[in-house]
């Protein structure tokens, strides 16, 4: 009986070692794979094969509402998407979504892409929506298999004072991306 004991006692250890080493060996490859990096006025998200770089953040430190025609005019956030993998073609979605703390209604926003158009930001489709978020959908593109396939576009998002209803007052405004890609092995 012993015997027998001692080696349930050995199998339920080596199970318990095999169990610890697979969730570090998915944890340390999860971290391998994903970094972001981020300073006062650029950020950098790698996922994957995929780098996403945004810069210009300071020029979303808005005081007060603009009218269109200034909001157009404004300095845009840049952002590019790289592929850095060599043989696996890439393809990615950038929405934009509220946070948390808005006190700002999103139907005063408006955001251009190419810096000649605007729309306001709760009517731009397609969107997506979990639990109570809605993430709308403000560009879209695909990456050859290559590590010099990239794109780099602009973005600009301001109040505007056309669209403001009430005086606003210690507004918060809390926007952030999401990025969603696919990588295909086909």
């Amino acid at each position: 009986m012993k015997i027998k004991d001692i080696i349930k006692k050995q199998t339920t250890i080596i199970a318990i070692a095999v169990i610890l080493v697979t969730i570090a060996v998915i944890g340390v490859s999860y971290a391998i794979f994903f970094n972001v990096n981020k300073n006062t006025d650029d950020q950098v998200i790698t996922a994957g094969n995929l780098e996403l770089t945004v810069s210009g953040i300071s020029a979303l430190k808005l005081t007060e509402p603009m009218t269109t025609a200034d909001g157009l005019a404004s300095n845009p956030i840049r952002y590019t998407v790289v592929n850095t993998a060599s043989n696996l073609p890439a393809s990615y979605t950038l929405y934009i979504y509220a946070g948390s703390g808005n006190n700002i209604p999103l139907s005063s926003i408006k955001v251009s892409t190419d810096g000649s158009s605007s729309t306001v930001l709760s009517s731009l489709t397609p969107t997506i929506s979990e639990g109570s978020t809605t993430y709308y959908q403000i560009d879209t593109g695909s990456l050859a298999a290559a590590a010099s396939s990239t794109t780099t576009k602009t973005l600009r998002i301001w109040i505007d004072e056309d669209l403001v209803a009430d005086e606003i007052n210690n507004g918060n405004l809390n926007l952030q991306l999401y990025v969603v890609s696919e990588v295909d092995e086909g």
